[in-house]
């Protein structure tokens, strides 16, 4: 263990990071010995591949103790000016949300705002971002804002780990009757609601798992927490990720929390302030993030359904009946594979419309100094099949103004021994195949950037790695759609019943996609296109 008092003349204090080091507790203590904060981060300062900044200046002109939990001896290394020397670029993804630099994971706090000042409308974007490092720890919420899910400009990080914990997942809702009072001008309160995850720090050590409470009221620039937080106390174990939404058939909000295991509950609240817990309710095969929100099946308004589901993409469908949800079916999935984890959809005026974003994990950027992407932005519906409800996806109609070349392909395509060659560009693509679903007798395979796909209608699967999703499912149009990125594929099955998420190791030397088929007879493909995808 090692220290350095310094005397504080800049914003920043520069930590220089490294791959091949081992992580190291950070503590800051102040002038009288007591501990301001700590942070963990792989220190090197002799091999870094890259400079993280820890905001100092908070106890500019006084003195602060730096005191690392290894041999190496701290430095002072201040700067008003961070400049993180980012590495991995040519592996950023070109379409998917990054940070610039350090780690994220789970979507948190999406809310679409209309300011009652200006009238502009935006949608944010917050989510669990380690700042110092590109491996988990340290969670803050990162920020950041678009006009379309698809152009995002980073902001200020939104939340700070405390003395109650570091800052875990969570919802936002915009508080339109200001039911908490918290309003203090003309703009509408945005409420964040997240776990203070104790005993992650020092500075939090011994606390258990609370939900808490920040809003705003400048229209999401700034946020403060609330003065009476926790708003839910510690009910059970590692209890966190709150989501919160207005239930009309209760006449109060609702809190989504999850518990332990694969157990869940639901809280209620008419000030958004004082919760009462509900009911409990387990999501089989899952566990964290819950989410929870009305859909109409096939769109109509009579057939109002609750969807509830979990970090995995399993979900419930029900209804409320006497104050409380009742599931109509056994649990279902949305998402195979393992990639796409912890999705969220966003909080919008128009309580049917329902956008997802979620966390793509175990993504492959080289190098990079930065890790985590947000998938694509999909718009959820509902249909029902001979099983019951299901959840359908597809992305944003939005993606079809980043086309910047098409190339198409239609009937007939393909026989045994053929292929179908196509360039592609150093881009992100689109890549749509619409089948005839009476005539596909045997394999295609599609070999995109060095990776591939099989399509298996007797097995009613696809592949892709090692990754695997069925076909078949309800909205059986034939049609399936691959939106593909550095580092990512993500695909769209036969009416959105069923999607996948797979990482993959994209390579600049084999930007070509080829189409072959193994069987007799044509492959049953009625159209094959290949949109470019431009930012």
């Amino acid at each position: 263990m090692k220290e350095k008092t310094i005397v504080v003349r800049s914003a920043f204090l520069a930590l220089p990071v490294s791959n091949s080091a081992g992580n190291t507790r950070i503590c800051f203590y102040k002038k009288d010995g007591t501990l301001a904060d700590d942070i963990t981060l792989r220190l090197d300062y002799e091999n870094p591949d890259a400079v993280s900044y820890y905001p100092i200046g908070k106890w500019m002109g006084g003195e602060i103790t730096v005191r690392t939990g290894s041999d190496t001896e701290p430095r002072d290394m201040q700067t008003d000016e961070p400049v993180n020397a980012r590495r991995g670029e040519e592996y950023r993804p070109l379409l998917h949300f990054t940070p610039e630099y350090g780690w994220n994971n789970d979507p948190n706090g999406l809310v679409k705002f209309t300011s009652r000042v200006t009238g502009e409308t935006v949608w944010h974007l917050f989510y669990q971002f380690n700042p110092y490092d590109w491996i988990w720890g340290n969670m803050h919420w990162g920020h950041a804002v678009s006009p379309d899910l698809l152009h995002w400009t980073p902001l200020p990080i939104a939340l700070y780990p405390d003395e109650g914990g570091t800052m875990f997942s969570g919802s936002a809702v915009v508080d339109t009757e200001n039911r908490t009072g918290l309003k203090t001008g003309e703009e509408d309160v945005i409420l964040l609601y997240y776990t203070s995850a104790g005993d992650n720090s020092l500075l939090s050590a011994g606390k258990p798992f609370t939900q808490c409470l920040a809003y705003s009221t400048d229209g999401g620039k700034t946020f403060e927490k609330y003065a009476k937080n926790p708003v839910v106390g510690h009910i059970l174990d590692a209890n966190r990720d709150p989501k919160v939404i207005w239930c009309e058939e209760l006449g109060k909000y609702v809190m989504a929390l999850y518990l332990t295991g694969n157990l869940y509950c639901l809280l209620t609240s008419e000030n958004l302030l004082d919760w009462t817990e509900l009911q409990r309710i387990p999501i089989e095969g899952d566990g964290e993030c819950p989410d929870f929100y009305p859909l109409c099946a096939g769109g109509d308004p009579a057939k109002r359904m609750w969807v509830l589901s979990g970090a995995s993409h399993n979900y419930l469908v029900g209804s409320f009946e006497d104050g409380k949800f009742v599931p109509a079916q056994k649990v279902r999935r949305l998402s195979f594979g393992s990639s796409s984890y912890a999705a969220q959809t966003y909080s919008t005026p128009d309580e049917y419309e329902r956008i997802q974003l979620a966390w793509d994990r175990d993504m492959r950027f080289g190098e990079g100094t930065f890790m985590g992407q947000i998938g694509i932005p999909c718009r959820l519906s509902l249909a029902e099949d001979a099983d019951g409800y299901v959840l359908c996806a597809a992305p944003i109609d939005g993606l079809e103004s980043l086309v910047k070349d098409e190339k198409r392909f239609a009937d007939p395509i393909l026989a045994p021994g053929e292929d179908l060659t196509v360039p592609l560009a150093d881009s992100a693509f689109e890549i749509e195949m619409e089948f005839d679903p009476r005539n596909v007798p045997g394999k295609l395979k599609a070999e995109l950037f060095g990776n591939t796909l099989t399509v298996d209608p007797a097995e009613k699967t696809a592949r892709l790695g090692d990754c695997v999703m069925p076909l078949g499912t309800p909205g059986t149009s034939g049609d399936m759609k691959i939106v593909a990125d550095r580092g990512s594929a993500e695909i769209f099955a036969f009416g959105g019943g069923a999607i996948m998420t797979v990482p993959w190791n994209y390579s600049k030397s084999d930007l070509k996609a080829v189409f072959s088929f193994e069987g007799e007879g044509k492959a049953g493909l009625r159209r094959i296109s290949l949109k470019k995808l431009e930012l």
